[in-house]
């Protein structure tokens, strides 16, 4: 069999364990703990792998600068990739980048909505958990001069911030108030369900945020502290009532909107609709080439090996099972979102082939590449693979397994080890 054809047979058996893992994460979806042990006896044999068939040859031919040359240069173009293809819509393809995107996303949405209500002075009486939980039950509201935005009798289930504009506050029709920039109202409805008091009128044209009680209601199942804060705001808005001063503004206030910020967190609970919206900005593209960007590295490193006429056993062993897991989780992900099983087993065909022909070019390098550059080369692949393996790899299985994972970890590093002690 000619060398490019051996590459192409190599790549094509090293990734097919893609399709065996989507497979599995589309029927069988196994529970986290075997998950989380096949992904960390994966990041076992790659580590492995790495040093002794990819470092350790490197230094025996070229020296120690290739490797530093190569490990930096992968490490870099990979994590720059990367976050480009997860902005592009490919974070779904891993739990991990689903979480670095969502973490990303509310940041963004919290930094965006603080800019406009952080104004809004009796908001700091909520701690900033408390008031990160609240950020995205706000709804935006526009409305026009002589908008009724409550009625004196009428079902009391919002609040409202006010973000510009002004509005007045009548008893019958007697004007009682003005209410402006960075003043709130409704709030009791949130606690007591009751009737309005007053009625409220747009004086200007105003923007607002809404605060729906049915949002809120369900957001205390998970935030139970809501029901205290939201009391804080009530009893600090009748203490400021009732005193003829103010309370100044403190250097802790100044803090107060980053560590609103500081206070995102990925485990407020996310609907199944939230989710779907979310993957509505992923698209299949993006995931092909996100998935590619795991597998390249590796393939190249095939490709090399074959070309130098040899067959690592222990590195094909170790990317073939790093692959189980890793198509496994993504295919769930995936299907979680709304793809078809159809159109998941077909973007993860295509990452398998586009191994095969990675491999089989980077063999065909060889025949007019001179040995410092293919030292650096593979140093640069195992430079993106260990960055594969620590930014997505191990932090998922950790997150699943806890420290059970070691022992699968530690024993994956040694069975990639003892079948390369072979091939030393």
């Amino acid at each position: 069999m000619s060398v490019p054809l051996n590459a192409l047979v190599q790549g094509l058996l090293a990734a097919s364990s893609l399709l065996v893992g989507a497979i599995i994460g589309i029927g069988w979806q196994p529970g986290r703990a075997f998950t989380a042990a096949i992904m960390a006896f994966g990041s076992g044999t790659l580590i492995s792998a790495i040093a002794f068939d990819i470092t350790l040859p490197v230094f025996q031919t070229s020296g120690f600068w290739p490797l530093i040359v190569g490990f930096a240069l992968g490490g870099t173009l990979f994590t720059v990739i990367i976050n480009y293809i997860d902005g592009q819509g490919g974070f779904i393809r891993h739990p991990s980048s689903s979480r670095r995107f969502l973490y990303h996303h509310r940041q963004e949405e919290a930094s965006e909505v603080l800019d406009r209500i952080e104004h809004i002075e009796m908001l700091h009486s909520l701690s900033p958990s408390e008031m990160q939980a609240i950020i995205p039950l706000l709804k935006p509201l526009s409305v026009e001069p002589g908008t009724v935005l409550c009625q004196e009798g009428a079902a009391g289930d919002c609040m409202f911030l006010i973000v510009d504009g002004q509005a007045e506050i009548f008893k019958g029709s007697q004007r009682l108030a003005q209410l402006g920039a960075g003043e709130m109202f409704g709030e009791m409805a949130l606690l007591t369900g009751e009737s309005r008091s007053a009625t409220v009128r747009a004086k200007t044209p105003m923007e607002l945020y809404e605060l729906d009680r049915a949002d809120f209601e369900a957001m205390l199942t998970h935030s139970p502290q809501l029901s205290s804060g939201l009391s804080r705001i009530l009893a600090r808005r009748l203490r400021e009532t009732t005193q003829s001063t103010t309370k100044p503004k403190t250097v802790e206030d100044d803090h107060w909107r980053q560590r609103v910020l500081d206070s995102v967190e990925v485990d407020i609970p996310i609907s199944e609709h939230q989710f779907k919206e979310l993957a509505e900005s992923s698209a299949p593209l993006a995931i092909l080439v996100g998935t590619m960007m795991d597998n390249i590295p590796e393939a190249l490193v095939i490709g090399f090996n074959t070309g130098m006429g040899h067959v690592s056993t222990s590195f094909l062993l170790a990317v073939f099972i790093s692959n189980i897991p890793e198509a496994m989780s993504s295919s769930m992900g995936m299907k979680k979102a709304g793809n078809s099983s159809r159109r998941i087993l077909a973007l993860w065909g295509g990452a398998v082939l586009l191994s095969g022909l990675i491999a089989m070019v980077s063999s065909l390098m060889m025949t007019f590449t001179g040995d410092w550059m293919v030292s650096v080369a593979k140093a640069t692949a195992g430079g993106a693979i260990l960055a594969m393996v620590a930014s997505t790899m191990m932090p998922e299985a950790y997150e699943m397994g806890g420290s059970s994972v070691t022992f699968s970890t530690i024993t994956g590093f040694l069975v990639s080890f003892w079948v390369a002690s072979f091939e030393l």
